[in-house]
C-alpha cells in the first residue's frame, strides 16, 4: 500500500512540476507576443473601409467591407506589399466571401441577399455591380463582362479564354428571387446568347 502511495505521490509532484515549467513558459511567451505585437504595429498598416456602392446596400442583408494590409520594412527593403481582400459583417461573423478556384456552388453568398431583392432585367446591373464589388477582376485583365437572361437562369460572365466563357450563373424562382447562386469556370460559346 506504502508502494502505491508513493508511485501516486511521484507522479502529482511530477504533474504540478510539469504545469510550473508551462506557466514560465507562458509568460516568456507573453513578453515575446508583445515585442511581436510592436513589430506588427510598427511595420503593418490596417484600413478597413465599407463599400458604400449602392447597389450592394440594396442587395445585401450586411455590410461589406474592403480590408487594406500593408507591410513595410521588412527584411531592410523600404517597398511596401499590399494584400487587399473583402469581408462582410453578419453581425455575428467578420468573413470573407466564398473562394472561386473551379466551378463553385456558392450557398452563403446566396444567404447574404436580402429576400425581397428580385433579379430582373431593371436589377442586373446593379447585381453586376455588386459582383464588380465583392468579386473584383484584376486590372490586367481585358474587360469580358456581360450579363443575359437564358432558359430561366441569369448569367453574369466575367471572363473568356478563345471560345470558352466564365461567370455566375443565377438561379431564380417564379417571382425573381434568387434561389441558387455558381460559378462555372467555362460556358463554350453556344451556350452563351
Amino acid at each position: 500500500m506504502f508502494h502505491i502511495k508513493n508511485i501516486f505521490a511521484r507522479k502529482c509532484l511530477f504533474g504540478i512540476l510539469l504545469l510550473n515549467t508551462l506557466n514560465v513558459l507562458a509568460q516568456t511567451d507573453s513578453i515575446a507576443t508583445v515585442r511581436l505585437d510592436n513589430f506588427m504595429l510598427e511595420n503593418c498598416k490596417r484600413t478597413y473601409t465599407e463599400i458604400t456602392v449602392p447597389a450592394v446596400q440594396k442587395i445585401l442583408k450586411h455590410k461589406a467591407y474592403h480590408i487594406e494590409l500593408e507591410t513595410h520594412n521588412l527584411y531592410g527593403d523600404k517597398t511596401q506589399r499590399t494584400n487587399e481582400f473583402i469581408v462582410i459583417d453578419t453581425d455575428s461573423l467578420v468573413t470573407t466571401f466564398e473562394t472561386i478556384k473551379e466551378t463553385t456552388q456558392l450557398p452563403k453568398l446566396t444567404s447574404y441577399i436580402k429576400e425581397d431583392f428580385v433579379l430582373n432585367e431593371q436589377s442586373a446591373p446593379d447585381f453586376e455591380s455588386l459582383l464588380d464589388q465583392i468579386y473584383p477582376l484584376p486590372d490586367w485583365k481585358p474587360d469580358k463582362r456581360e450579363f443575359f437572361f437564358k432558359n430561366g437562369k441569369w448569367y453574369f460572365l466575367r471572363d473568356g479564354y478563345f471560345r470558352t466563357k466564365q461567370g455566375f450563373e443565377i438561379s431564380i424562382d417564379s417571382t425573381g428571387r434568387i434561389v441558387d447562386i455558381c460559378y462555372k469556370m467555362k460556358w463554350e460559346e453556344t451556350e452563351s446568347r
